[in-house]
């Protein structure tokens, strides 16, 4: 049934059924400096040094979180700031709760980047207008 590959290293194709870019967060813990989003142990390993994987927050900050605080993420006791595209914390106020965020890692200079997926940029008052 499964003779459409045969020159594969695996019987039958990969229809779907395993997602390895989707990591989902095991833990959500608010501190008084910041609030840290705990991933599964070697949640990193084995995966390329430069790309993209989806972050599915499977509980949302309380409510009430001071909306200031930067986001970590935590994998095996190491943490990681988590940053918007223009390399500045992303804080409480940027995520828009539970749900599936798209982030970009690079392994060599440890930096990890929220990309886009419920998220809010921060707002900011002008003058005039």
């Amino acid at each position: 049934m499964w003779d459409l590959f045969p020159n594969l290293s695996f019987r039958f194709p990969n229809l779907g059924r395993n997602n390895p870019n989707t990591i989902p967060s095991v833990n959500v813990t608010v501190g008084t400096e910041n609030v840290m989003i705990e991933l599964p142990n070697h949640a990193f390993y084995r995966r390329n040094y430069v790309g993209g994987f989806f972050l599915n927050l499977r509980e949302a900050i309380p409510a009430g979180t001071t909306a200031t605080l930067p986001i970590l993420i935590g994998v095996n006791g190491d943490t990681r700031p988590l940053m918007e595209m223009t390399g500045t914390p992303v804080t409480v106020a940027n995520l828009a709760g539970a749900g599936i965020y798209a982030l970009h890692y690079n392994k060599a200079t440890n930096e990890l980047y929220l990309v886009n997926g419920g998220y809010r940029p921060s707002t900011t008052t002008t003058a005039g207008a």
